[in-house]
């Protein structure tokens, strides 16, 4: 990852690839498939949400919205 990347992005881009990867996860899947703890990823992907990246579904899942392949990273879209 470029060093400009803050942390706040790297982890939030960990999250969107790792729903592009896996489908939808909950919470405690997506901190233990990245080594975070539950409530960092679950604020990160408040803000994901909040802004339109991610969506939370049944169960406490969390998933990509249709459309946010377009958004993702160049370097993860690929």
């Amino acid at each position: 990852m470029p060093d400009s990347d803050t942390p706040a992005q790297q982890q939030t881009d960990a999250i969107l690839e790792a729903l592009d990867g896996s489908g939808p996860a909950t919470t405690v899947e997506l901190a233990t498939a990245l080594d975070t703890h539950p409530m960092t990823v679950e604020r990160y992907c408040q803000t994901l949400q909040r802004d339109g990246c991610i969506r939370r579904c049944t169960g406490g899942m969390y998933t990509l919205v249709e459309t946010s392949t377009e958004r993702l990273p160049t370097r993860l879209a690929d």
